[in-house]
């Protein structure tokens, strides 16, 4: 049986980003010399329950493209990979509901929303960045010798690729962190740029796309680990 991975996401054939992690969807099959099922599953339609238990999705990669269809159909999904120790890779909108789950459901911060969709929010965990990154790259510190992230980059810095215009607000993060929320890179200008939970198999989200600095025969090693985290589990 081939093994499959579950794409959390509204593909829109227009935006140049999701058509890059199919690319590297393809490379990283190349890469590990496996055979592997990516299926993108639309946000209004997911559910986690029959995914993961009925259809035996290995692990669950949550693509850009915020504002999602359901947001609260992501959250959920979310709540049940962490909650069960699937492996869990999102970026940009991924990271983004990463860090409201977590908040609402970890840190009891039940208005825990983001400023996009709700802007009149009591608690933005997510906020329009003071200089968008759309089209943007920058150099990142990786902060967490402990992380996945340092272990599988195996060096201090590495160049983040974005396509957004919101991030964490950084005035929560010693509640996320106090909660066992690492965060794990940092730009130059002293923003966070990444997370992970150290205690779970795979829990990873990164404001950065991977998928931007991956190419045909090189998947982003991220990218790699995540499906290897996930192939673990057969």
């Amino acid at each position: 049986m081939i093994p499959k991975i579950a794409i959390l996401g509204d593909f829109n054939p227009n935006h140049f980003t999701l058509h890059a992690l199919n690319d590297t969807t393809r490379s990283v099959q190349k890469k590990l010399n496996r055979e592997i099922q990516f299926d993108w599953i639309a946000t209004d339609i997911f559910d986690a329950k029959t995914v993961f238990e009925k259809h035996k999705y290995l692990g669950l990669w949550i693509a850009p493209g915020s504002p999602y269809r359901d947001m609260e159909n992501v959250l959920n999904a979310i709540q049940f990979t962490r909650e069960n120790n699937i492996p869990t890779f999102g970026n940009c909108g991924g990271f983004q509901h990463m860090i409201i789950e977590f908040a609402r459901n970890v840190c009891n911060i039940e208005n825990a929303d983001h400023e996009e969709t709700n802007p009149d929010a009591k608690d933005s965990l997510i906020k329009k960045l003071s200089c968008s990154l759309r089209g943007e790259q920058e150099n990142l510190k990786i902060i967490d010798k402990n992380s996945f992230l340092y272990r599988t980059i195996n060096q201090d810095t590495i160049i983040g690729k974005y396509n957004c215009s919101y991030g964490i607000n950084e005035k929560y993060v010693d509640i996320l962190k106090g909660r066992g929320l690492s965060l794990t890179s940092i730009s130059e200008d002293g923003h966070y740029r990444s997370f992970e939970i150290e205690s779970h198999p795979f829990f990873v989200g990164t404001l950065f796309q991977p998928a931007l600095t991956s190419t045909e025969n090189e998947p982003n090693p991220m990218i790699a680990e995540f499906v290897k985290k996930s192939l673990d589990r057969i």
